[in-house]
């Protein structure tokens, strides 16, 4: 137990503050000015999600002649939960004693903190309670009633004694959120609030809380979607459920220290934990073929708190990731070369409208060449690199076409560019460093060269529908991309994106259900693998918006 005296006295000296901010330039210096003159020796946090209306700028100004100010900008709009899950590994890390939180709207007062912070002589975690004798709130009509119902509800369902659930205006001591295990608390929005009271008593922190009032922002809008009120109650359900049937947290994971590949940040957060079984193929790199089948291993995937990237920390891709590419045999793709060859005449229909009549093309990850005979097909020049030896030989014997054997990274510095169009299908969520993949891109292609790709995308309903059980988290993927976020990666490449759309492939039935049978339990899945072969040999269009083609011009 932590010593009770040393939250007294000294309380700011070891004290963050924390606020997360989108268009808030009207608040947040007032913001400031209030929290250091009831805490004056307090370092403040805010994280602002890339605000149009100037207040990141705003905050970097201050930040720069302020040394109690820490700032973290985000690319876009990553979530609220995000945010202060972020503030909460920021406290962690930088060793501080206790954490606030609370919005930038000034519908918390900074004169409540003390009160906040005294509570924490007894207990580990402290909310500020606008719905306990003594709190009160200023909204009304249906915002009013929405808030009572939604906290009501909470306190009944989830059976804790509690007024309060909803509120960001809290106290932590931040020795104790180092002992929580944070994998399921993934919620981005403000349903997030909810679930942390649920999940930290569940850990056994002890929770208090004391009246506040709430009173409406200061100036602004608010902020709150409406569906998140529906997002509420499915995970107030969710939760409910998990208390009735006993489930607990999760063994702690551990915890990552990797820098994130896409902007360098040391808070990357556990999304999926690592998935592995007694034995594995014997030869590893069938994990590493395109219609690979594994699906009992799974990496352990993290998301960046600062800009969103799901990925595999660094620490953890294959030493030999280069060798296991090499020695890929890939039978099961010459199978299904007629559904392989649909797909690729779709995505170059897609492509057409942005490409000039013919020139020079080359392709990042040629496998059997399949693309570059399209493109050949067309009037192009066209050229592939492949890791695989065998499909690169395959590619060379069947095409006749120029296809070199070797990364994308190894072999880019002696490539004679420049090349009219660049093109990689499925491949960018394969390499260890994306951004590095696109810059390289970028320098062989000549001034309005055009880069296409298809990649996966995380955020689309069907990864959020199926979690960890999506079939694309395999040991092969060691990143999942985002459609904003990669697109300011391909920005900061040097591109213009002129397309983002749904990218379709074409697979046959039968590949569909051993798909589908691979992604099962072992034993189940196996059960279900034997009629198979009795389907019929039937090619059918896939698109379930998990893999989407971008299209960017070299500026």
């Amino acid at each position: 137990m932590d010593n009770d005296s040393t939250l007294h006295g000294e309380a700011s000296r070891r004290t963050l503050v924390f606020s997360a901010t989108y268009n808030e330039v009207r608040n947040v210096a007032q913001l400031l000015h209030d929290i250091w003159a009831v805490l004056p020796k307090a370092d403040v946090l805010i994280v602002d999600d890339a605000s149009p209306d100037g207040t990141g700028d705003l905050l970097a100004k201050m930040a720069a002649t302020e040394p109690r100010l820490k700032v973290i900008h985000r690319p876009g709009k990553l979530g609220l939960g995000t945010a202060h899950h972020l503030a909460m590994l920021f406290a962690i890390r930088a060793g501080y004693d206790i954490l606030v939180t609370m919005d930038a709207d000034h519908s918390h007062d900074p004169e409540c903190i003390p009160r906040l912070i005294e509570k924490l002589s007894a207990a580990d975690f402290v909310i500020g309670s606008r719905y306990m004798p003594g709190g009160s709130c200023d909204y009304s009509g249906y915002r009013r009633m929405i808030s009572m119902a939604a906290n009501s509800a909470a306190r009944l369902l989830l059976r804790l004694p509690l007024h309060e659930f909803t509120t960001s205006f809290r106290a932590f001591r931040v020795s104790r959120l180092s002992h929580v295990n944070f994998v399921k608390m993934h919620n981005q929005g403000y349903s997030f609030f909810m679930e942390s009271v649920y999940r930290l008593h569940q850990a056994g922190l002890r929770v208090a809380e004391v009246p506040i009032n709430f009173r409406d922002r200061y100036a602004g809008d608010s902020k709150i979607p409406r569906f998140e009120i529906f997002r509420g109650i499915s995970k107030l359900v969710h939760l409910a459920g998990s208390k009735i049937l006993g489930r607990m947290m999760p063994v702690q994971s551990e915890t990552i220290r990797d820098a994130c590949v896409g902007c360098g940040s040391e808070f990357l957060s556990e999304m999926y934990p690592r998935q592995t079984v007694e034995s594995g193929p014997t030869d590893p790199s069938s994990a590493f073929r395109c219609s690979s089948m594994t699906h009992a291993r799974k990496p352990r995937v993290a998301k960046c708190l600062r800009c969103g990237l799901a990925q595999v920390p660094t620490s953890e891709h294959p030493a030999d990731l280069e060798d296991l590419y090499a020695d890929v045999v890939d039978q099961d793709y010459l199978q299904n070369l007629n559904a392989k060859t649909r797909t690729f005449a779709n995505a170059y229909a897609r492509l057409r409208p942005y490409l000039p009549e013919t020139g020079r093309l080359l392709e990042v990850g040629s496998y059997c060449g399949l693309f570059l005979l399209e493109a050949r097909r067309h009037g192009w020049t066209a050229t592939g690199i492949e890791p695989s030896r065998w499909a690169a030989e395959y590619a060379r014997s069947a095409t006749g076409l120029e296809v070199l054997h070797g990364s994308f990274e190894r072999l880019a510095p002696t490539l004679e560019g420049p090349y009219d169009a660049v093109v990689s299908w499925d491949v960018l969520e394969h390499v260890r460093d994306p951004r590095g993949t696109l810059e390289s891109a970028c320098r062989l292609l000549r001034p309005g060269g055009v880069l296409a790709l298809s990649t996966l995308d995380i955020d689309s309903w069907f990864p959020r529908l199926m979690g960890r059980h999506w079939p694309w988290v395999m040991e092969m993927h060691l990143h999942y991309f985002s459609a904003t976020g990669l697109a300011k990666m391909f920005d900061g490449a040097g591109f213009e994106m002129l397309r983002i759309e749904p990218y379709r492939h074409y697979a046959s039935l039968q590949y569909i259900y051993r798909k589908l049978c691979a992604s099962l339990p072992p034993a189940v899945g196996d059960l279900f693998l034997k009629p198979a072969r009795l389907m019929p040999d039937v090619v059918i269009p896939v698109a379930l918006g998990d893999i989407k083609l971008y299209v960017g011009r070299k500026r």
